[in-house]
């Protein structure tokens, strides 16, 4: 397969894999001066050309520093305006992300202390069951106590170690 004229010059130094920004260095000498039969069409890909030759691309929560130069320039402040813009998003996150997490805290605790008194209000059944002769119902009520405070653990540990949600890191769905 032939490559491209608008990447001659590319090397892995310039794009390394996993890389948006590339440099490009001028093509052969002979690309520039490229004639093509029809005059109307020689503008066209001169531009063409030169558009191919020039490309970067660039993705980051906040402008490149060339960007954030020039947005100063434009309108005094824009700059400061945009980082602290930044910074107050990241902030609010963080805030919001422990809310949660405190929260989820909060809820987890709260089960926990009620299982807990059921749990002792049936082994408080059970042994009032079993002082009365009722020994067969008081099996009965401890295998199911049992049963259930297992499940509920069982349950409980598998429920917390799925992922919440099918996003990928940057937010994009699987």
């Amino acid at each position: 397969m032939a490559q491209s004229p608008a990447l001659v010059g590319v090397s892995e130094r310039d794009n390394p894999p996993g890389s948006e920004i590339g440099v490009v260095e001028p093509a052969e000498a002979d690309l520039v001066g490229l004639k093509v039969e029809k005059p109307e069409l020689q503008e066209l890909v001169e531009h063409s050309v030169l558009l191919a030759l020039q490309s970067e691309s660039y993705r980051g929560p906040v402008p490149k520093p060339e960007h954030l130069r020039q947005y100063e320039e434009i309108l005094p402040g824009a700059a400061r305006i945009i980082v602290e813009e930044f910074q107050a998003n990241g902030r609010h996150s963080r805030e919001v992300e422990m809310a949660g997490l405190r929260s989820t805290t909060s809820i987890d605790t709260r089960a926990q202390w009620i299982a807990g008194g059921l749990v002792l209000v049936g082994f408080g059944l059970v042994y009032e069951l079993s002082m009365t002769g009722h020994d067969s119902v008081a099996i009965a009520v401890a295998v199911g106590l049992l049963g259930t405070v297992i499940t509920g653990f069982l349950t409980g540990s598998a429920h917390r170690s799925k992922p919440k949600d099918d996003k990928t890191d940057d937010g994009e769905p699987h």
